[in-house]
């Protein structure tokens, strides 16, 4: 059996410990031991790039508002909004991120940000939105890219298009997957392997999921709620595969 460390992805930072979306959340994750944190970018009225993961605030949506006006609104609410901007200087030098585009339209504004703050091996972008991806690896070849699947929650989720996605994923140019962990079916993983497409699974937090996962060759990343959970489960699958034990958490 091939043995890989796994990367363990703070979703949003480590929502069990501060807000979601925040630096705090994201200090914490790192804290936690997780090797990258995971953050979401909407694009604000006055074309301020946010870290926020809902269409809307207060049922307005965050394209109709601006930055001052959703800072308000968040203030009110008791947390701050950062601006992507906060987040990659705070980043910097310190932790991975994975950059989830939420819309379309700001690929190149989000790329030219991302340049005054990180070198290339210091992220990775990813979306749901194949448009983006492929913009994105058409103005810069070597940043990786990956492909979101699972936004729909039906019986099979999306469609065909989620549990046989490499058409798609070649269209857009994606460097690996990143699949919901309902799509782990109907011999996903081993078409992904195929293909040479590292698979990224979200969101997943429990435990005996995450220690399944720790044990499969065909998985590269974790992205997780609970980062402190998937860092000690890695650390205990790491010391029985030093010892030579069995495979129980």
């Amino acid at each position: 059996m091939e043995i890989t460390q796994k990367l363990i992805i703070g979703h949003r930072g480590a929502p069990g410990f501060a807000r979601e979306n925040t630096i705090d959340s994201f200090e914490k994750a790192m804290t936690l031991g997780a090797d990258m944190i995971e953050f979401d970018v909407r694009r604000t009225r006055d074309h301020v790039l946010i870290v926020y993961h809902d269409g809307l605030i207060q049922d307005r949506p965050i394209k109709d508002l601006t930055y001052e006006e959703i800072s308000q609104i968040a203030r009110n609410q008791g947390f701050n909004i950062s601006t992507v901007e906060d987040v990659l200087k705070w980043s910097s030098g310190k932790i991975k991120v994975d950059v989830e585009l939420k819309e379309e339209g700001y690929e190149k504004g989000i790329l030219a940000l991302i340049a005054r703050f990180l070198i290339k091996d210091q992220f990775i972008i990813t979306s749901f939105n194949d448009s983006s991806l492929r913009i994105i690896k058409d103005n810069d070849p070597d940043i990786k890219v990956g492909l979101l699947l699972g936004k729909s929650k039906g019986p099979f989720l999306s469609g065909i298009s989620e549990f046989f996605p490499m058409k798609r994923c070649n269209k857009a140019k994606a460097d690996f997957l990143v699949a919901h962990w309902n799509l782990l079916r109907f011999g996903f993983l081993d078409r992904a392997e195929r293909n040479n497409k590292p698979v990224f699974v979200w969101t997943v937090n429990d435990e005996g999921m995450i220690w399944t996962l720790l044990h499969d060759r065909r998985i590269h990343a974790i992205v997780t709620d609970k980062p402190d959970l998937a860092v000690s489960l890695r650390k205990n699958y790491s010391r029985k595969i030093e010892k030579g034990t069995g495979f129980s958490p």
